[in-house]
């Protein structure tokens, strides 16, 4: 009787693994599709607001997946204030939309493409990872998206939430980059600090709140 159960036991532990690795994949596939339609629109245009997919003429206006659907609204912003890129991007949890804003220096913009490849599957990762903690009921969120806006710093960046979101959009840059974990968590928060605005010590704890999380994720 025993080894009966444990059989059981073991075959639903690899419907479970199966399923887990199905849906990654599928989610590793819908975030290389926006990725390549972002940087094709980068490619093409040059400055403005830009709906995806419907810029791209697709028959659908959202990106699908079984259970979840988004749209992506993408800025461009050329200006000679920035040595390369700065890239930034926001999840409307009532719209189901992703804001990208690419800042970007026009006259290096063929040449931080890679650059930016591997940091737009990074904050595409982070952003589904908001819609699926939504959706699974993972954290409770405010009722409307400005209450986040209001925290700064150490405040917002150490919520379980974004520490959640932070490691999948690492692990996501990672894969793409095969660079370490650590090394693109750390380098994240040394060239960021403009977005983050956190000071040496607030930093160390969220960069070690993260490193916690990935380690037993």
């Amino acid at each position: 009787m025993e080894s009966k159960i444990l059989g059981v036991s073991n075959m639903v532990r690899k419907e479970v693994k199966k399923k887990f690795i199905l849906e990654s994949t599928k989610n590793a596939s819908f975030i290389r599709k926006i990725v390549k339609d972002i940087i094709t629109v980068y490619k093409q245009e040059s400055d403005g607001e830009f709906y995806l997919p419907d810029e791209l003429n697709y028959e659908e206006s959202y990106y699908t997946l079984p259970n979840s659907k988004i749209e992506l609204e993408l800025i461009l912003h050329p200006t000679d204030e920035v040595d390369d890129f700065k890239l930034n991007a926001n999840f409307y949890r009532k719209d189901d939309v992703i804001v990208v804003k690419i800042v970007y220096n026009p006259e290096k913009k063929t040449q931080i493409i890679y650059g930016l490849i591997g940091e737009l599957n990074e904050i595409i990762a982070h952003e589904l990872r908001h819609q699926f903690q939504r959706d699974t009921e993972m954290y409770d969120f405010p009722d409307e998206d400005e209450d986040d806006e209001e925290l700064e710093g150490l405040e917002y960046y150490s919520q379980e939430h974004e520490i959640d979101a932070q490691v999948e959009g690492f692990k996501r840059m990672k894969k793409v980059t095969k660079r370490p974990f650590e090394e693109l968590v750390r380098n994240w928060f040394r060239t960021h600090q403009d977005i983050h605005q956190m000071n040496p010590e607030d930093t160390k704890t969220v960069i070690d709140m993260i490193m916690t999380k990935y380690r037993n994720s």
